[in-house]
């Protein structure tokens, strides 16, 4: 069992990570508004970027041009240094971000200012879309420089590469070992709400504690993910988990 989940690690470590709609299937049970009360009033850094992003959405409104200030300004106030599991708080609080707390950041803010837009779930990324001034446009968080993708032929070949990678099924596995594929094999490419990326957020965390031995830790974090997310990969982490974690207590 541990073989398998160093093994599950290291082939997830070449990815961005892992990791909402507005017209997502499931209301999100995570608000945008009080996440943004709560850090404006905890974090000096996030006061300021609230504060800019303010300043530029009575100024744009609803525009391309505003989405490129919250994009790069939510670069430059917090997003530091990409660290892969990083947490939502992590990010606020030291700048370490991977692409699944990055778009967190970002989704907060086109919810709260009322974007139509899409936070995309891929077998082993996350990334954001926004339709705005009748065009779609790809939020990456993970690139602070070229992460802004407005081009109509750029934004469809970037949507296409991510459709066909999560497609892709390079291991071969028995049919039977069905918790294996939904971890080793996910063929993922979905829209899903805020709730459901924090879901993610606690799986990357999971993973997290669990490369560092804190089996405790890291089957509390994959239920809580499993509550806000019982999607198929995280499911089958927290049963694999938890016969990791019976192993642990007899060694």
């Amino acid at each position: 069992m541990k073989r398998f989940l160093l093994l599950f690690l290291a082939l997830s470590i070449t990815f961005s990570g892992i990791a909402l709609s507005n017209n997502a299937e499931k209301e999100s049970l995570i608000s945008s508004n009080e996440f943004i009360t709560y850090w404006d009033s905890t974090s000096t850094k996030f006061q300021k970027l609230n504060f800019k992003l303010q300043k530029d959405y009575d100024r744009y409104g609803n525009s391309e041009k505003f989405l490129k200030m919250l994009f790069f300004r939510s670069q430059q106030y917090l997003m530091d240094d990409y660290n892969q599991y990083a947490s939502v708080e992590e990010l606020i609080e030291t700048g370490a971000f991977d692409c699944v707390s990055g778009s967190f950041l970002i989704a907060v803010f086109l919810d709260q200012y009322g974007f139509d837009y899409a936070i995309m779930e891929t077998s082993f990324h996350v990334f954001l879309t926004v339709n705005v001034e009748g065009q779609k446009v790809v939020l990456e968080s993970t690139d602070g420089f070229t992460g802004f993708i407005s081009d109509k032929d750029e934004v469809k070949a970037y949507l296409k590469d991510f459709e066909r990678e999560s497609k892709k099924n390079p291991l071969y596995l028995n049919p039977d070992q069905k918790l294996l594929k939904d971890l080793l094999q996910p063929s993922i490419y979905r829209a899903i709400n805020l709730q459901q990326l924090k879901g993610l957020e606690l799986f990357n965390r999971a993973i997290f504690y669990n490369n560092q031995m804190a089996y405790d830790i890291a089957f509390q974090k994959i239920k809580e993910a499993e509550i806000l997310y019982p999607s198929e990969r995280i499911t089958a982490l927290s049963k694999l988990l938890q016969s990791q974690l019976i192993i642990a207590s007899n060694d």
